[in-house]
Parts: structure tokens; sequence; C-alpha cells
């Protein structure tokens, strides 16, 4: 008994020495020696609350809020000022602010040394470089995207891919990447998810986000993956709506929460949560901004989601991050200030995009979220412990990863290795091969189907949805030797009507871009549209009498879905149809995708499609209908 006594005094001493010792140490002596609790008891509140903030810079007006918004691509002198002043724990950059590898390595350091001014700990500095059509880096491997990767059957592929999209964002100077997503994509008329998504089965997600997760963390790049609970089975876009998710708990427990649950047993460090209705979770409400009636708590914005189910139920240890705050889904039924609150009082440790700042002058929009924050904790709304937790979360993440000590190495050597690892000609090589072998075949006739071989005086027509696909087809059908006279057409938003016919008559072959990205037949009478003449419904309309005139004339033809694969249900009666998830063409005289590039391969037989679907699609007229099956792909 005496013994244990003096070994608990011995312990309480040590704990007050150990105590005693912060309040002894400088904060810059706290960040040398890389002591959390040293660093966090140095902090004002403030700082804490600013830590727990990550706000965006994508575009600025600068002197005076009426001057005409640019894109932030280099740091203006009030954006150094408001960096100095807030001490923001991070930021996230947009397309619009990084074009070019040797500017936003520039960029990232400056945001770093404005930082440094009066912030000792170093910024996350975070981008959304999924891969596919989610992509920023302007002059970067672009990737052909997550259903792309999956549709190879090859997760080696995606452990390899998030590898060199970790080393080029690494590169510029980004340490997070929000990826992977782990949404199971449930929902053929999901908006936002699709193709980002690796799959409609559960397994494969699993897979496939874990292979992404290893790939980006084994070049030092903090990985997310995205969107908690789960965004695959939505029919509404939370960047313009609340989505709401009504199922059965056994069921979210089984489809959406899997993915997540695998990638925190493996040790995830980062997950974002989604502006999401999971009232099987928590139906608890909250007032809608809109006319004060309740609505279901987003799932961002939820305790029981957050810390009883994520953090509890899960054991998330992590850094939970929203996602961004400006979303329709928060600002129109919640509000930044409400919605900041709720969001760190249901255990969120970083908001993203808390508010929108565009101008020196609406600075204020900040001083009023750390007011609001600071008068929670003093009604006792948020303790002072769980800010302290979190702070502690969001710095051991950074120490994890190196981010506690500021990079002093010489910038134009950082520059250097910038441009000589972005989009490098082995990163291309990868992106080109998984793209030709994600290209997935559904139907193809023998007589008037795939491969093309033209002869130097036939004509092959591409109809496109843009002119940047124009550009891309025009190039790619030079670099790989088509010798035939090729036209293409950009039918986005036309009427069809005779004045296509001839185009279509003189044409031998015919390559028709569709991107549909919702089938909507049953819910408009069960029917596709073909004779509705208005511009809006162009993406149907005008692929079909297309179809139909190739058709009568017989034509050969390749249908070439470029986005979500389910809109390839549209066309049961066309001679090729092929999947090729992705849809840009030429950005910034660069492809923005491969996908274009991969499917024209494959059409003229430069190679051959060994791409299998990793979704169910669906008869358009009957959504109970397989027509083509997971795991479904033909070759010729």
């Amino acid at each position: 008994m005496k013994l244990s006594a003096i070994f608990s005094v011995s312990v309480g001493l040590v704990a007050l020495v150990s105590a005693a010792d912060y309040t002894k140490k400088s904060y810059d002596n706290c960040v040398k020696c890389g002591s959390i609790a040293c660093i966090v008891s140095k902090m004002t509140l403030e700082e804490k609350i600013t830590q727990k903030m990550m706000p965006d810079l994508r575009f600025w007006k600068v002197g005076d809020c009426n001057a005409t918004q640019a894109p932030v691509t280099t740091l203006f002198p009030e954006l150094q000022d408001i960096h100095a002043q807030y001490k923001f724990g991070g930021v996230i950059l947009f397309a619009e602010n990084v074009p070019l590898a040797n500017q936003t390595t520039r960029l990232t350091r400056q945001l770093q040394d404005a930082n440094r001014k009066g912030n000792k700990i170093p910024l996350l500095i975070s981008v959304d470089q999924e891969g596919g059509i989610v992509t920023r880096l302007g002059r970067g491997t672009m990737f052909p995207g997550n259903m792309a990767m999956a549709a190879t059957g090859n997760s080696d592929y995606t452990y390899q891919v998030a590898q060199d999209i970790a080393e080029e964002v690494g590169a510029v100077g980004f340490n997070v990447n929000f990826g992977p997503v782990a949404d199971v994509n449930l929902n053929p008329n999901n908006p936002v998810i699709g193709v980002r998504s690796f799959s409609s089965n559960v397994d494969v997600v699993i897979e496939h986000a874990n292979k992404y997760y290893q790939g980006i963390k084994s070049k030092n790049v903090i990985s997310c993956a995205k969107h908690f609970p789960g965004h695959g089975d939505t029919d509404v876009d939370s960047h313009f709506g609340l989505p709401l998710v009504d199922k059965p708990l056994d069921v979210i427990n089984k489809v959406e929460l899997a993915p997540f649950r695998s990638l925190v047993s493996n040790g995830i460090d980062m997950i974002m949560t989604a502006h999401i209705q999971y009232p099987a979770i928590d139906n608890s409400t909250i007032p809608s901004l809109v006319d004060g009636s309740p609505i279901v708590v987003p799932s961002s914005l939820s305790r029981k989601i957050i810390t009883d189910l994520l953090k509890k139920q899960m054991n998330f240890g992590g850094v939970v991050i929203t996602d961004a705050m400006n979303m329709d889904a928060l600002l129109k039924y919640v509000g930044f200030e409400e919605s900041l609150s709720l969001a760190f009082r249901a255990g969120t440790d970083i908001a993203c995009m808390p508010t929108i700042v565009r101008c020196y002058q609406e600075r204020a929009f900040y001083d009023n979220l750390i007011a609001r924050i600071k008068k929670d904790v003093k009604d006792g709304l948020i303790t002072m412990e769980e800010i302290d937790e979190s702070v502690t979360r969001i710095l051991k993440l950074k120490k994890k990863y190196g981010l506690l000590k500021y990079d002093d190495s010489d910038i134009n050597e950082k520059v250097s290795i910038s441009e000589s690892l972005v989009n490098n000609p082995v990163n291309k090589a990868l992106e080109k091969k998984v793209a030709e072998d994600a290209i997935t075949l559904l139907r193809n006739d023998p007589t008037y189907g795939i491969p093309f071989k033209p002869a130097p005086t036939e004509k092959v027509l591409f109809l496109t949805t843009d002119n940047t696909q124009n550009a891309a087809v025009d190039r790619y059908i030079r670099e790989i030797g088509v010798n035939a006279i090729i036209s293409t057409a950009n039918y986005n938003s036309a009427v069809y009507n005779s004045t296509w016919e001839p185009l279509i008559d003189n044409a031998d072959y015919i390559v028709l871009h569709s991107l549909v990205t919702k089938n909507t037949p049953a819910i408009d009478g069960g029917d596709v549209f073909v004779e509705d003449k208005s511009p809006n419904t162009w993406a149907f309309t005008f692929p079909q009498n297309v179809l139909k005139r190739a058709l009568d004339k017989k034509k050969k033809m390749a249908v070439v879905s470029l986005r979500n694969p389910y809109d390839a249900a549209n066309f049961e009666t066309a001679p090729a149809v092929l999947c090729a998830y992705g849809f840009k063409g030429i950005l910034n005289d660069v492809y923005g995708q491969p996908n274009i590039p991969a499917a024209i391969s494959t059409i003229f037989g430069k190679s051959s499609p060994k791409g299998k679907l990793s979704v169910d699609i669906f008869s358009i007229f009957n959504n109970q209908t397989v027509l083509y099956p997971f795991g479904f792909g033909i070759t010729y």
C-alpha cells in the first residue's frame, strides 16, 4: 500500500512537472521539440478555432469588393495579410488556382510564407485530384478516373495511379489529396458521383479505395476518404440541394458504411463528411433557414453520425473534415455561422470553406465565424476539452506527415523538380494504358460495328458534345495515323432537323458521343425523347435521331458513352456501343482526360477492348431489368 501511494504521488509530481515545463517553454520551443500538448497549451482560443478552418481562395477582387474578380494564381498582398492575420490550419485550391506546375509550386510556397508571418504551424494545402472528371492540376496527368480503373479489373492500376497523383500534387506543394471516393454508386440517376465511384459493388469499392489510399500515402501525402456516410445512392447533388438517403440501418451498414469501415481499419488519416440526410442513423431535426420548418439534420452536422457512429462505433481516431460548406445543402437550409457551430458541436475537426471571402473587406466574415464559436464555448455548447482534442488530432496528423516544420528548401529547385515530375512521360504512359484497358464494349455488330478500317477516300464523321472533344478527336486521329477524311461537329444544345441529314448521309462511318447523365424516360412517359424540339433536351433527342437516320442509311456506327455508363441503355439498336468513362477533350492545350483518345484507339483497331462493367446497367423502360450486368464486356 505504501509503495502504491508513493508511486501515485510520484506520477502526480511528474504530471505537475510536465505541466509546469509547458509554462516555462516558449511557443517556438514547443514547436521545435514537436510536443503537441505543449503547442496546444500555447495557443489562444482564436488560434485553435482558425486551426480548424480551411478556406479557399479561388477568386479575388483586388482593392475593392466592386472590382472584377480574377483567379488567384499568385498571392496578392491583401491575401498575404489575411493569411498572416488569421492563422488558418489549411487552405483548399481549385483548378483556377493551379494552371501550371511552376506557378502552383510558387503559389503554395507563397501561402506557407504568408502563413508563417503569424503562424508557427504550417498549413495543410489540399486539392481534389481524384483523377478522371475531378482533376485540378491544369498540366497534371489526368488519368481516366475511378470507374474506369475498376473496369480494368486490376486494382494494382489504382495503386500505381494514386502513387503518381500523390507524386505530382506533392511536388507542387500539396500535402492533402481529397480521395479516395468511397461511395458505392447504386443510383444510376446520381448527378454528382457516377464515374467518380469505383463501382456499385461493395467489395470492388473496398478493394480499389484501399489501394488508392495506400498509393497516396506511399508518397507522404495525406489521403482523405469521402463522402461519409456515403453519397452513392442519391439523386440530388448536395452542391444544389439537400440529398436524402432513406433506407434501413442494416442496409446502410452492409453497403454505404462498409468501405469506410475497411479504410478506418487500415489506418486512413482523414474522412470527409457529406451534407446528406440519413434519418435511419439520425432523425433529429433542425429548423430550416428557408421557412423555419424542421428538417432532418445533415450528416456533416450530426453528432450521432460523426461522434457516436464514426468515432466511437467505427473507432476512427483521425481527422474529420466537412465537404465544402458553401454548398446549397448547408448554405440554403442552415447558413454559414449555424453550420459551423453545428459541425464543431458534432465533432468535426476541420470546416472546409466555412464561408466565402472574395475581397479584403469581407474578411469580417471570418471574424463573425470566430465570434460565433467563441460564444458557443462561453455558453457551454462546445467545451474547451473538445476544442483541444480536435486541435490535437489536427496537429498529430501534421506531425505524422512532417508538417510541423516549414519547408526552407530552395524554391527554384522545387520548381525544377515539380516541372520534371508533373505530367512526366512515365505517368502519361500509365495514363494511356489504363484508359485503353478500361474501354468496355457492350454491343458490336459484325457488319456495321468496329473496328473501323476506312480507306483514304472514305469519310468519318464524329458527332461530339462540345468543341473540346472536337479538338481531342482532331489531334488524336493525327497521332494514331488514321488516313481518311475526318470531320467533326458539335451538337451541344442543337435541335435535330433536316440540315443535319446530309452530314450523316455523306459519311461512311459515324462516331456518336453520348453525354446523357440521367435516364428519365420512366419519369417522363416511358420512352426515349425523340420528337421534342427543345434544345434543353439535346442530350437525349439528338443522339436518338442520329441513330435512327444512320440505321436507315445502313451506316457503320459506334456510340461512345462518355460519362456514366448507364446511358448505354439508350442505344440498344446501335451497331456498336462503348463505355469510355470520361468526357473531357482538349483543355489548356492538353488532353483533359485520356478517355476519348482511348475510345478512338479502340474504334479504329489500335487497341482492343478489355474492360468489364463495374455496375449494372438497367433498361430505361424497366429499372428492374438489367440490360448489361456487372462484369459484362465483350471484345472483337
